[in-house]
C-alpha cells in the first residue's frame, strides 16, 4: 500500500512534464496535403467554351452571307463550307478548347506595343469623347469588343492564364492589364482587322478540328486539340527573347495569313 501511494506523485510529476513540453505537430499523411488550384478552372474554361461557340456562329453566320471578307477570308474554301455544314449541335465539341478558337495577336508583342502606344494619340481629354459610341455596329466588332475586355480581365487578374489561352507573353500582359478599360473599347473600334481565326495558315489545325467533331471521333478529337496546345508553346518559345531563334522567322500566324491573301486559297 505504502509503495502504490509513493507512485502516485512520480505519475502526477509526468503528467505535468507532458503538459509543460511543446506538442509537436501532428503528421500529415499524403493524401491529406491540400492541392493547388488549377491555373485554368472549370469557370474560366466555361467562359472560353462559350466564348469559342459564338465565335463559330459568326464564322457560320458570315459563311450564309457569302461575303467571306471579314473573318473567313483567312480560311481556305473547303474549310468554310466544311465549318458551315456542321449541325449546331457539334459547335460545342469543336469550342471545347482549353485556349481561345480567335486570334487577337497576343502572341505578337511588337504588335500589341505599337497598338498601346498609337491608342492615346489623338484622344481628347474629354469623357464624351472617349465613351462615344463606335460607328461599327456589326456583330464582329461586338464580339472582338468582348473579347478584348474578357482578354484584359484575364490578363490582370491571372496572367499565367492569359499566356495559355492567348500565348499571351509576361510583357504583353503587363501593358494590357495596365491599359484603361475605355481604352480597350477604342482599340477594338480602331483596329478593324483585329480578330481573326486562330492558326489559319496551319494545314492540320482546323480540318482535324472540324473532321474529327463531325464524326464524334473523340481520340483524334483529343490530338486535334493539343495540336493547339503546341502551337501555343512554340508561340511563346518565340517571343521569349532568351528562347528566340537567331534566324530571323515571322512568329505571328496573323503575319503569315496576311502574306497569303495575296495568294490563291484553294488548296
Amino acid at each position: 500500500m505504502s509503495q502504490t501511494q509513493s507512485e502516485v506523485p512520480q505519475v502526477k510529476s509526468r503528467v505535468a512534464a507532458k503538459a509543460r513540453s511543446p506538442r509537436r505537430a501532428p503528421r500529415v499523411r499524403k493524401h491529406n496535403i491540400p492541392a493547388f488550384a488549377p491555373v485554368l478552372d472549370a469557370a474560366l474554361l466555361a467562359r472560353v467554351q462559350q466564348l469559342n461557340i459564338d465565335y463559330l456562329e459568326l464564322l457560320v453566320a458570315e459563311h450564309a452571307t457569302a461575303e467571306c471578307a471579314a473573318q473567313l477570308q483567312h480560311l481556305a474554301p473547303t474549310q468554310r463550307a466544311a465549318l458551315a455544314a456542321l449541325p449546331a449541335s457539334v459547335l460545342p465539341a469543336v469550342a471545347e478548347t482549353p485556349y481561345t478558337l480567335y486570334s487577337l495577336g497576343f502572341e505578337d508583342e511588337d504588335f500589341w506595343a505599337s497598338i498601346c502606344a498609337s491608342a492615346m494619340e489623338g484622344v481628347s481629354s474629354s469623357v464624351v469623347d472617349r465613351y462615344a459610341r463606335s460607328a461599327d455596329a456589326s456583330a464582329q466588332y461586338a464580339f472582338c469588343n468582348l473579347a478584348l475586355l474578357h482578354a484584359w480581365h484575364v490578363a490582370a487578374t491571372n496572367p499565367m492564364a492569359a499566356r495559355m489561352l492567348y500565348a499571351m507573353p509576361h510583357t504583353t500582359a503587363q501593358r494590357l492589364a495596365a491599359t484603361p478599360l475605355w481604352q480597350i473599347a477604342r482599340i477594338a473600334s480602331s483596329h478593324t482587322a483585329l480578330l481573326m481565326p486562330r492558326w489559319p495558315t496551319n494545314p492540320a489545325f482546323w480540318p482535324d478540328l472540324i473532321r474529327f467533331a463531325a464524326t464524334n471521333d473523340a481520340r483524334r478529337l483529343t490530338t486535334a486539340r493539343l495540336l493547339g496546345v503546341q502551337l501555343i508553346a512554340a508561340e511563346l518559345e518565340v517571343a521569349c527573347p532568351l528562347s528566340r531563334p537567331r534566324v530571323p522567322v515571322i512568329p505571328s500566324p496573323r503575319l503569315r495569313a496576311r502574306k497569303l491573301q495575296l495568294e490563291p486559297r484553294g488548296r
